[in-house]
């Protein structure tokens, strides 16, 4: 084998030894980031024009047995929903949203998101509701280095 080839391979191996050792690293800046939208959206549900900026407009949600598919006209219903309870309630009740065991993989500009969500509704000028609790998976694409919410699913944790 000449010098040359020898350098070529040299250089090869390197360069695959190299992204070998970068990828998990790689994959562990993914899943902190895809947790970071999955946390920022949590906290959010108090702001909806603000959680849906983390939220792709081609969406798909499901919670209980109804699919839904137009993003905007779902952030107008959830708008207007949220602005009649206030207008009931003589005041804009609180919400505390938890994400418990989450489950990130990530495929390539993919991740699949798995988690238990906790949430705690304190209506204005009304005693606290009970606790509730769904299964939740969501489907999070990464374009143009930013990952956003593509699909949602929540099904409600026992009766």
């Amino acid at each position: 084998m000449s010098k040359t080839k020898n350098v070529i391979t040299l250089i090869k191996s390197t360069l695959i030894v190299s992204l070998l050792a970068i990828a998990p690293f790689a994959q562990a800046d993914d899943v902190e980031d895809v947790m970071e939208v999955i946390h920022s959206w949590a906290e959010l549900e108090n702001d909806l024009e603000d959680q849906a900026k983390l939220i792709r407009e081609d969406r798909v949600q499901i919670t209980g047995s109804v699919r839904q598919s137009d993003q905007a006209k779902n952030l107008e219903v959830q708008i207007s929903s949220y602005a009649a309870r206030v207008s009931t309630q003589g005041g804009a009740s609180k919400q505390t949203v938890r994400i418990e065991s989450p489950l990130v993989r990530i495929y390539g500009d993919t991740a699949v998101v798995s988690f238990i969500r906790l949430v705690n509704v304190f209506p204005f000028n009304q005693l606290p509701r009970p606790q509730s609790s769904a299964w939740a998976t969501m489907v999070l694409v990464k374009e143009s280095n930013e990952w956003k919410i593509a699909h949602h699913h929540m099904s409600s944790i026992g009766s």
